[in-house]
């Protein structure tokens, strides 16, 4: 279809389907129309070679052979069924006079009409007939117009005596035709236009079950993999395709069960021997007979199980979220003296690297939510403000509130994100390039997918705009409301 109509747009599957049928419609339609008159042109041509045979008749009713003599009647008058008294005499044009001449086998003209004259008769109108066969076809005039011609031979005893020739304008005819081919065209375009949206409202129809399939697919999508499209009761293509569905989600439900359990599981078993380890090495670091590098080994150990056991606890959180299992708790957050503790508590971080944090709650903010989570959206954020921050940056972090919604925006001036990584970056273990890595730190990966899945699950949004060298901002935008007094928790 792009081949045949080159589009600046792809086209849609209804607009697909009712262009092809339009096409075929219209090849269809010229196809009857050429058919249609070739056949009305043929019926025509039929027609008149049949009025030129009755003519022929009626002429040949008033000759006679007695004895070798020839008698004619006068036949310059029209004989045609319907015609009077008429004199043809008085018909010189081609068009409208009769044409007709009789002559004997050897060419002596007996009677001939004037306007008989005007035409260019071959000799094949002769010889032919004087073979026992009539001739009939279409000759020309001096001035170039068709006639349809008819000339045969009356016999007597099996010896043709005298031939009869007759013939008949086919502009009217022409005329006729050139009417009926303006019409067919002019009636072409309203009959395709029809067509169009005929074929379009066909289409809409029969793709309102591929439409349910596609509402259905986009309700799945968000993640409920135990949602199911509605098999249609027609045996049909669609039943075809709805089952096939049903079959792909049972499947994939399954194997998503199974590898959540399985992070579940391990990220569960897992976190017994990291605690373990963590324990051992700080046991270690308050004996005094170790040497100064078996210190600095366990240092090192102790941050890494530390780093460890928060990956552990990340993929648990999320797997949990993932079986549906984490619950929310719904009471009254005030995010201003939440973000200002948050702060507080981050500064020690930002002192040791010398990176100015500043504040703004001038405004009491209060939202309904889960308290510890919206803390841990707050210092995710904060915390990767610091650590990707260079030393004598600045990290702004803002509180308000506008047209019922709730913004906190956390500004940084640090290495930047580039534009390529943006939409990627809430993205499960996404990792940008080596000069977005931490330096420090226990960075496991999950935190934004974390803050990400915090801010939806509070029916929230997070945008970020970054430049690269320049900083990044994230800003959160919560709904301002207030929890019922019946508090209670809801699950996600």
């Amino acid at each position: 279809m792009r081949r045949l109509l080159p589009l600046t747009w792809p086209p849609g599957v209804r607009i697909q389907v009712a262009l092809w049928y339009t096409v075929v419609f219209a090849l269809i339609l010229m196809l009857s129309d050429v058919i249609f008159f070739l056949q009305l042109r043929e019926s025509m041509i039929d027609n008149m070679d049949s009025m030129l045979q009755i003519r022929a008749q009626q002429i040949a009713s008033g000759i006679s052979d007695i004895n070798g003599k020839i008698t004619v009647q006068n036949i310059l008058y029209d004989t045609s069924p319907d015609a009077k008294t008429k004199h043809l005499e008085q018909a010189v044009d081609e068009n409208f006079g009769s044409l007709i001449r009789i002559l004997t086998p050897q060419g002596k003209v007996l009677q001939i009409s004037p306007t008989f004259q005007t035409l260019v008769v071959p000799k094949s109108t002769i010889t032919q007939p004087l073979k026992g066969q009539a001739w009939h076809g279409t000759i020309e005039t001096k001035t170039n117009q068709d006639t349809r011609f008819y000339s045969v031979a009356l016999s007597e005893n099996g010896n043709p005596f005298v031939i009869i020739q007759i013939g008949e304008s086919m502009s009217q005819m022409h005329m006729t035709l050139k009417i009926v081919l303006l019409e067919l065209f002019l009636l072409a375009p309203p009959i395709l236009l029809l067509g169009a949206l005929g074929s379009y409202w066909l289409a809409t129809r029969a793709f309102k079950p591929i439409d349910h399939l596609t509402r259905t697919a986009q309700k799945i999508k968000e993640g409920d993999l135990h949602e199911r499209v509605v098999v249609p009761p027609t045996h049909d293509e669609v039943q075809a395709l709805a089952l096939t569905l049903n079959e792909m989600l049972a499947s994939l439900e399954a194997t998503v069960t199974r590898q959540r359990r399985f992070v579940a599981d391990a990220s569960h078993e897992l976190r017994t021997p990291v605690a373990a380890l963590r324990s051992m090495t700080e046991t270690l670091l308050f004996a005094n007979y170790m040497p100064q590098d078996a210190i600095t080994l366990l240092q090192n150990m102790n941050i890494e199980t530390e780093r460890l056991g928060r990956l552990i606890s990340d993929l648990l959180a999320l797997a949990r979220v993932d079986e549906g299992q984490t619950r929310l708790e719904q009471e009254l957050v005030y995010l201003d003296t939440l973000t200002r503790a948050v702060v507080t508590n981050a500064e020690p971080l930002a002192t040791r690297r010398h990176i100015t944090v500043q504040v703004d709650t001038s405004e009491s903010v209060v939202i309904c939510g889960d308290e510890a989570r919206i803390i841990q959206v707050v210092m995710n954020l904060l915390d990767n403000a610091i650590l990707y921050t260079p030393e004598g940056g600045q990290v702004n972090v803002a509180v308000r509130k506008q047209q019922g919604q709730v913004y906190l925006s956390i500004q940084d001036t640090g290495v930047g994100i580039a534009p390529e990584h943006l939409p990627h970056i809430f993205e499960r273990f996404y990792r940008v390039d080596q000069a977005r890595m931490r330096k420090e730190g226990t960075s496991s990966g999950l935190g934004l997918s974390i803050v990400d899945w915090i801010v939806h699950a509070h029916k929230g949004t997070i945008q970020v705009e970054s430049v690269v060298n320049q900083g990044s901002t994230f800003t959160i935008t919560l709904p301002l409301a207030t929890c019922s007094s019946s508090s209670h928790a809801g699950q996600l």
